[in-house]
């Protein structure tokens, strides 16, 4: 399969740009919160998939998922997107997955983005 030739980056740029052209297709703009917000969000969802898959979650793996997202807000976000921003979304992400209702929270997050604009 397709999937399986993807690297954790690729996944994250595509869901990412996803969702952030979903998010001003039907807002009009996306603000440094909604940002924050959706990559606190994606990140959660990517270590609840890998504990899912194996039982356990690495430091590195961690690591190599937040450093691809704060990569691409910087990328995308220039110097609006600072390092407190960053902190932002390690914590919140990690906040998320504490929550016992994070399956059906992060499905209603996601769900209520891509909605079509209709």
């Amino acid at each position: 399969m397709e999937e399986n030739k993807l690297t954790i980056r690729d996944v994250i740029y595509r869901d990412m740009d996803a969702l952030i052209m979903a998010k001003l297709k039907n807002d009009g703009n996306i603000s440094l919160d909604d940002l924050i917000d959706i990559a606190s969000y994606l990140a959660a969802s990517l270590f609840r998939i890998r504990w899912q898959q194996k039982g356990e979650l690495t430091e590195e793996e961690v690591s190599i998922v937040l450093g691809n997202i704060g990569n691409f807000c910087h990328e995308h976000f220039g110097e609006n997107f600072t390092q407190n921003d960053y902190n932002k979304i390690v914590k919140i992400s990690q906040l998320l997955l504490q929550k016992p209702t994070f399956d059906e929270d992060s499905k209603t997050f996601f769900e209520e983005i891509t909605k079509a604009n209709d």
